[in-house]
């Protein structure tokens, strides 16, 4: 009995990843891995969500830019933290926290980025660039 309340337990968790989906088109949005060149700055934004994955925490992110009223179609994440979840019973011992830079960019699929210099180049469907 104590190995089937086990193997539930695991398989329960490991269910948890890939609950946040991508709303409202947010999964046009291109990440980046440094500050874009020729991109206009929009704003700053900061979310703070609890989940188990850090995908779930991006496409968290995501959805709210996407919910913004100048959501843009590339961001820059700045600065990433976990905090945890005091009184937390059920659910995720911590939260992730994640400040990034929006832009509007002329072709999110392929960008001059200022870590490299270099173009980035997006062949996922998704836009999505690492």
């Amino acid at each position: 009995m104590k190995k089937i309340f086990a193997l539930f337990a695991v398989l329960t968790l490991a269910a948890c990843g890939g609950l946040v989906k991508n709303e409202n088109g947010s999964e046009f949005i291109t990440q980046l891995d440094s500050e874009p060149i020729g991109c206009t700055f929009l704003y700053k934004i900061e979310s703070e969500v609890s989940v188990y994955d850090a995908d779930d925490a991006r496409r968290y992110l995501e959805n709210r830019i996407a919910d913004q009223a100048r959501p843009g179609n590339a961001y820059w994440i700045v600065s990433q933290r976990t905090k945890p979840n005091e009184w937390v019973i059920f659910g995720p011992e911590r939260a992730f926290v994640l400040v990034a830079n929006v832009y509007d960019c002329p072709r999110p699929s392929s960008m001059r980025t200022a870590r490299d210099g270099g173009t980035v180049e997006c062949s996922s469907m998704y836009g999505d660039c690492f």
